[in-house]
């Protein structure tokens, strides 16, 4: 008797262990579904602010084209292929690094110092003969990497969005440490905007924004129609 008592509690037992696990299946299940859903979506942005913004401008670019030669004007349009040729192969690049490391932009630590970094990427901007840059840097900061590596793709990306639509001449890429943090200044004399508009499809503030929130900085973007946009982002230091 004790035997099959005891048979009978594991018996009994038994849809309580079944329904358990059946709930750490769908647990596990959703939250699955979750990290492919904020990875596609994760994707969309990259692409959304890197290829896709290129591959407007060499629309445009080829549509400015055909508009001329319409009109047998000639003359500008050796200038404007070279920049649809320039625009395709940063396009090529940016989606050959993106295939080659998904996660590259926001995994890999920065090589060499912020200041070094800032100082290339201003290069790379005067480079493209669009604008000039006044750079205004302080000594290496004494913050995390984490931190440096965050402020050096947020100031990228505004470079970038100055290069492909802000149409500024001048850029000023400003890097000060005051006592309790550091602020990072890029600011365009370009077309501005207007910050609080709908701009459905483009994560580029967005992006901006999570990456700062991520690292504990903040954020202050500045932007008027005709009046040039200002991205100043403050983050505390001798944070880890």
């Amino acid at each position: 008797m004790r035997q099959i008592s005891r048979r009978r509690d594991t018996h009994a037992q038994r849809p309580e262990r079944t329904l358990a696990e059946g709930n750490l299946v769908q647990t596990a299940h959703r939250a699955a579904e979750v990290a492919v859903h904020d990875e596609r979506l994760r994707l969309a942005r990259e692409l959304h602010d890197s290829v896709a913004q290129t591959l407007y401008g060499i629309t445009l670019s080829a549509s400015r084209v055909l508009t001329l030669l319409e009109r047998s004007q000639t003359e500008q349009l050796s200038t404007i292929v070279n920049e649809v040729v320039r625009l395709a192969n940063d396009s090529q690049a940016e989606l050959r690094a993106l295939l080659h490391d998904p996660r590259s932009d926001e995994s890999s630590p920065l090589q060499g110092g912020l200041t070094e970094a800032l100082a290339i990427q201003a290069t790379g901007l005067e480079a493209g003969g669009r604008c000039q840059v006044r750079l205004s840097l302080a000594n290496e900061p004494d913050i995390a990497p984490s931190a440096k590596a965050t402020l050096a793709r947020i100031a990228r990306e505004a470079l970038q969005n100055i290069a492909k639509q802000a149409q500024a001449r001048h850029v000023d890429l400003v890097l000060e440490i005051g006592p309790s943090n550091v602020m990072l200044l890029v600011a365009d004399d370009g077309c501005g905007s207007d910050p609080y508009a709908s701009h459905p499809g483009h994560f580029g503030l967005q992006k901006m924004g999570e990456q700062a929130m991520a690292v504990s900085a903040t954020l202050e973007l500045v932007s008027a129609p005709g009046r040039g946009t200002q991205v100043r982002v403050r983050v505390g230091r001798g944070r880890g």
